[in-house]
């Protein structure tokens, strides 16, 4: 009797961690999907997904909190390049509330100082109001590395938003947006400056040089394989 009750217990045990990987491997799935739609600007799709995946884990017991914070900082990014700051400056004023301070996530303090300075490039240019807007920056990002986050670029943007502030206070620079030379530049996106042909040239000059494939490669090499002159001996 106990032996056949043993073998209950390990066949349930076993169902149980079955499911469990198999959730699991579900979520990373989707989180995955979710990822490379991101990786080509599809910003929709993650976002609802994105949205469903906190829903149903929020509701599930037991569950690592890593993985919310994981969903979270990823919308929370998506927010930024679409350049919706609401949120995000939510975030922030949380970090500098006394009683919720110890609460917010340290890399979610690091995208709202982000979104802060972006509220400050994009918003108005006269002097009372950009200063305004830096301060919020700056204390911002000096509350994301007093929490913690040791990220040299974290450390680079509060020293440039402290000088771009002094710099504006001493009336060296007043505005903090940058004009565009041209209508057909892109702004920037998650993977950087977009591309562009070099300027003063002619199309057909330009060139563009694609990797070979390594089947290719080997391919040109076989074909290649004694073509050559023949050695000659010296001596």
């Amino acid at each position: 009797m106990r032996r056949f009750a043993a073998v209950i217990v390990s066949i349930l045990l076993l169902g149980i961690v079955g499911v469990a990987c198999l959730m699991a491997g579900r979520f990373e799935r989707r989180m995955a999907i979710a990822e490379e739609d991101m990786a080509v600007l599809d910003f929709v799709d993650p976002e609802a997904e994105y949205a469903r995946l906190e829903e149903e884990i929020a509701g599930i017991p037991l569950v690592s909190d890593g993985a919310l914070k994981d969903i979270r900082r990823r919308r929370a990014m998506l927010q930024y390049w679409q350049r919706d700051y609401t949120d995000l400056i939510e975030v922030a004023r949380q970090a500098t509330a006394s009683d919720s301070a110890d609460t917010v996530d340290p890399e979610m303090r690091v995208l709202a100082a982000n979104a802060l300075y972006r509220v400050a490039q994009r918003g108005p240019q006269d002097r009372a109001t950009l200063l305004k807007n830096l301060d919020a920056a700056i204390r911002a990002y000096n509350e994301a590395l007093r929490a913690g986050v040791g990220r040299p670029d974290v450390a680079f943007n509060y020293e440039l938003a402290v000088r771009l502030r002094e710099e504006i206070g001493a009336g060296k620079r007043k505005a903090l947006t940058n004009v565009k030379t041209e209508d057909t530049e892109s702004d920037p996106n998650m993977h950087g400056d977009p591309g562009e042909p070099p300027k003063d040239m002619k199309v057909e000059q330009f060139q563009i040089r694609i990797p070979m494939d390594p089947k290719e490669i080997k391919q040109s090499q076989e074909e290649a394989a004694g073509t050559g002159a023949a050695r000659r001996k010296r001596g």
